[in-house]
């Protein structure tokens, strides 16, 4: 004779938060599988919130600053702690949409982590560039890093000011590419101190502010290992200034320097 047996209810689920795909018995979760331990962080100043998590486009943050903050919670905590442990280098993606309005400056930069500009390139002006503005009262991005990835954003002054694009106290194993950092008081970049970084198709210019430097590497300080491919530097007085008392290693490879007293001061 025939008869009912229960059977168990299988499935898979997706977990947006983890990224992780789960096998699911009766409704309980047995097997989770997640690709990797970093989590993208999604922004957008028209239509986010900085009391979003920022781990969907519905649920987007409002300033990349917001998501930086995020990231470095995560990342320090060894990501999905405890599986994940703090000799781990746990890598973030903070992914920024283009709008009509420009981003607040960052005052601190993430670890670990890569900043990609969703829109035009970043050479040029007008909307739908992802745009970080200074506004002529700080630098566009300011900090220490280390494993930076920053891709596609423009740092822009909207206003005059002796300030930088991109500031780094700190900056090692990073890259730096398809960037634009724009009317710049001081310097479109400055590495004090540095190694290992590469920059790649990356303008520092001026149309509407004066900008004294270009690029700026060392300030007295190392700077080692640096390899600048395809780039075009240009300051009212330096295109770039290379001061570092110790810079071994590092390569310029078809790249344009132009300033108004030297093209490159070494």
């Amino acid at each position: 004779m025939a008869r009912n047996i229960t059977a168990s209810k299988r499935g898979f689920g997706y977990d947006p938060v983890t990224r992780s795909l789960g096998v699911y018995v009766d409704g309980a979760l047995v097997q989770s599988y997640p690709p990797t331990p970093g989590r993208t962080y999604f922004v957008n100043n028209i239509t986010g919130s900085s009391a979003n998590d920022g781990l969907s486009w519905a649920n987007a943050m409002d300033e990349v600053s917001t998501a930086i903050t995020a990231s470095e919670v995560y990342r320090q905590l060894g990501g999905a702690a405890p599986d994940v442990t703090t000799n781990d280098y746990v890598r973030n993606t903070i992914t920024v949409q283009a709008t009509g309005t420009a981003y607040a400056a960052v005052s601190a930069l993430p670890s670990y982590c890569d900043i990609v500009g969703l829109g035009a390139d970043p050479r040029g002006n007008g909307a739908g560039i992802a745009q970080i503005d200074g506004a002529g009262a700080a630098d566009a991005m300011a900090g220490s890093s280390r494993g930076l990835g920053l891709y596609n954003i423009q740092c822009d002054q909207s206003g005059a000011g002796a300030y930088i694009g991109l500031d780094c106290v700190v900056l090692f194993r990073s890259r730096i590419e398809d960037c634009a950092f724009t009317n710049q008081g001081t310097s479109g970049i400055r590495i004090v101190t540095g190694g290992g970084v590469t920059i790649r198709n990356v303008i520092c210019s001026n149309d509407t502010v004066a900008q004294i430097t270009g690029l700026t590497l060392g300030n007295g300080a190392t700077n080692n290992s640096h390899k600048i491919v395809d780039c075009e530097f240009f300051g009212d007085t330096n295109g770039v200034s290379f001061s570092s008392v110790a810079g071994k290693q590092t390569v310029f490879k078809n790249c344009y320097a132009y300033g108004g007293t030297y093209g490159f001061l070494d």
